[in-house]
């Protein structure tokens, strides 16, 4: 079925009924084989991709995803559509606690993203940290158990609850600030779930000891979890001769952030991606490049988790080099590099050689949560933007500078030819992380 609907949409393109193949002219197609930028040909992308927003996991999004992979194809690419799936989630619209013995106390009650629906009233019991252990003498079976956080996650403390018989769960904070809090993806097996601050939480506890029989009701209602399915395009060019085994990569994303066009944010990335390959289509090289273009980045990252979950120890280790383009077509705006970690590695080191001001004050949530997540792969990264380009309310073409774009086009493109020329000797690789990254920032116990 996937295939069906790539093919069907890829009709629909053709037709330019969503996002037309990219026009080449018989100039572009002397020239494309030229170490040049083409402005004109960077607008155009942007054009065509800021014709409608593109959400993740919608049907603009796949076609922006399909407009990148004919793009790449165009230049000669062999291409890959790479589908990734993951969780979100909708807060419930009612979430309660309420005791039948204590009418007038008034509980700070919220949820865990994940958690499931329903309503239960039975005596509250007290069950510790909510270990096996804590579980074990069966007294939580019927009943709703209070257990505070600590040592186990959130998740597996309402696993152990439901394998208990427990009909509900109230996990209660440990320390005074606040949460927010995930069971991190929907469980196997589950009760309803509510959080309660150390202060209530601490209060309750004690009434239970004092009081040994207390009862209470607990409500979710109207939470949503739905599955989401988006879409990576990678494309790569292998070395010539004198292979390296290693991978310099460009990146960026084809979705926007809920209704807006990005044009900016990510269109001009995509862009600078899709120009620097046209470049790149002949070059002789020793080090592969290699070029993704994410989906679902303004969803929690989730493109960029997804690639660096499927890639082996071995595939991250041979990844010296990762540059992630974004927000480069703000006017009148200075390019910088910056990554996650705050550190100069080599992509850092490569774009100050290029004339790019290295940069430790662009923190937003979505560039650099992307780059994060690559980071801790163990690929080296850096973000490529401009100085003060937020998420504008507005990000249409109106606020596009395409020189901008090709400023960081060429920037990025001149550090590559430092990694791939084969006169240049390899450098040194790192020692990645091998484990598996999560799309959740929140504290999952």
């Amino acid at each position: 079925m996937r295939f069906v609907r790539h093919y069907a949409l890829c009709a629909l393109l053709v037709c330019g009924t969503i996002l037309p193949l990219p026009f080449l002219s018989d100039h572009a197609h002397a020239e494309e084989n030229q170490d040049w930028i083409d402005s004109e040909s960077l607008y155009s992308h942007v054009e065509q991709l800021a014709r409608t927003a593109r959400p993740p996991a919608t049907e603009t999004e796949f076609a922006a995803a399909v407009y990148v992979e004919n793009t790449l194809r165009s230049y000669g690419y062999t291409t890959k559509l790479d589908p990734f799936s993951y969780y979100t989630y909708r807060k419930p619209t009612t979430l309660s606690l309420t005791m039948e013995e204590w009418p007038d106390q008034r509980w700070t009650a919220s949820g865990f993203a994940f958690g499931i629906n329903g309503t239960a009233t039975a005596e509250v019991v007290d069950a510790g940290l909510g270990r096996a252990v804590d579980f074990a003498n069966d007294a939580s079976r019927g009943k709703i158990a209070l257990v505070k956080r600590g040592e186990i996650p959130f998740g597996e403390k309402v696993r152990q609850a439901a394998a208990a018989g427990a009909v509900a769960l109230i996990i209660w904070n440990d320390r005074v600030e606040g949460w927010n809090a995930s069971l991190g993806e929907p469980l196997d097996m589950a009760v309803p779930v509510i959080a309660l601050s150390k202060a209530d939480g601490s209060k309750l506890q004690k009434r239970i000891r004092d009081n040994s029989h207390i009862k209470g009701t607990v409500k979710v209602e109207g939470a949503i979890t739905s599955k989401q399915t988006s879409y990576n395009i990678v494309a790569s060019k292998k070395p010539n001769q004198n292979d390296t085994g290693q991978v310099v990569m460009v990146s960026a994303h084809h979705d926007s952030a809920g209704l807006s066009a990005g044009a900016n944010h990510n269109g001009s990335g995509v862009a600078a991606l899709l120009e620097i390959a046209r470049n790149m289509a002949d070059k002789p090289i020793d080090t592969e490049v290699r070029f993704v273009s994410f989906g679902g980045v303004t969803s929690g990252s989730r493109g960029p988790i997804a690639y660096a979950n499927s890639l082996s120890v071995k595939d991250r280790q041979a990844m010296i080099a990762a540059f992630y383009v974004d927000g480069v077509g703000s006017q009148k705006a200075e390019l910088v590099a910056t990554n996650s970690l705050g550190n100069e590695n080599l992509p850092i080191q490569l774009l100050r050689e290029a004339g790019v001001s290295p940069s430790d004050k662009e923190r937003t949530r979505e560039r650099n949560g992307a780059t994060g997540f690559l980071a801790a792969a163990g690929i080296p990264t850096a973000l490529v933007t401009n100085a003060g380009s937020g998420q504008a309310t507005e990000d249409s073409l109106a606020q596009i500078d395409r020189e901008q774009i090709a400023t960081a086009a060429k920037a990025v493109l001149s550090a590559i030819h430092k990694i791939t020329e084969q006169t240049t000797p390899p450098y040194p690789m790192g020692s990645p992380s091998g484990g598996q990254l999560r799309a959740e920032s929140e504290a999952l116990q």
